[in-house]
């Protein structure tokens, strides 16, 4: 992998089963915690039945050694739930999970997907940050749930943002910036680049500086920092794509033994 791939703390590599995924090098250094992101080497889902593909689904478990993985319904809100078994668990936009061996995942093809795990072992999660979930504090309800529900010491975890569409590339309008200084607060103005007559927005900074927010140490927050509209080749993406795009996939979990 290049290095304008990605950065250092995020780089591909290849299941046993031969799909190739993305992984963050602080979460493959917790013992018992497995993770990966998918690329177009691998399964892809399609956004009307993002479930249906339950065949890859179990491909992606075993190749991970999970028993399961858990799913929810996306609807771009910020609802964090407690995945209770494996398959379909409603409509939320964020799942976790102390179960060891049961996995839990989220959908997308340009919004970010941030995963989380206690180094204590206790917990792991996972969030689909689209831009209204973003300026709704939706990192901020998945560290907040972790805790509540596993008491998960904030300080205690380990926080990534996968790959989504790059403040390069994220033209919004001016409702969003509104939106976002409404949701986050007026700090969320550096967050917003008008450049060439245009408002660009940092999904990766809004989330990263969130999580700090919610007590996520500043050096246990790690970036892929790669765009799924440059990296298209890698990454489905529907600013590119259209209603055509199909869904990479982010999954987290703990191995049955840990």
């Amino acid at each position: 992998m290049s290095p304008d791939r990605a950065s250092i703390a995020f780089s591909f590599t290849s299941l046993p089963n031969g799909w190739q995924v993305g992984r963050f090098e602080a979460l493959g250094q917790l013992a018992g915690t497995v993770h990966a992101v998918t690329t177009r080497n691998g399964p892809e889902f399609t956004a009307s039945a993002p479930a249906a593909a339950n065949d890859d689904c179990r491909r992606l478990a075993d190749a991970l050694g999970l028993w399961e993985l858990a799913y929810c319904e996306q609807v771009h809100g910020v609802e964090i739930a407690r995945a209770a078994g494996g398959g379909p668990a409603g409509q939320c936009d964020g799942l976790m999970t102390s179960t060891p061996g049961r996995g839990v995942m989220a959908f997308s093809a340009d919004c970010p997907l941030i995963l989380a795990a206690d180094v204590t072992g206790k917990a792991v999660a996972v969030a689909h940050a689209s831009w209204r979930g973003t300026v709704k504090r939706i990192a901020t309800r998945l560290i907040e749930g972790m805790s509540g529900e596993y008491g998960v010491v904030p300080a205690d975890v380990i926080a990534c943002i996968g790959p989504a569409v790059g403040p390069c590339c994220y033209e919004v309008g001016s409702d969003v910036q509104r939106a976002a200084v409404r949701g986050i607060g007026l700090h969320a103005e550096r967050f917003c680049d008008n450049r060439d007559g245009k408002r660009y927005f940092d999904l990766w900074a809004a989330n990263r500086d969130e999580l700090i927010r919610a007590g996520v140490a500043a050096e246990n927050v790690h970036t892929a920092r790669l765009c799924t509209v440059c990296h298209n080749d890698l990454f489905p993406s529907y600013r590119v794509e259209g209603e055509a795009a199909p869904r990479f996939v982010a999954v987290i979990g703990r191995t049955a033994s840990a």
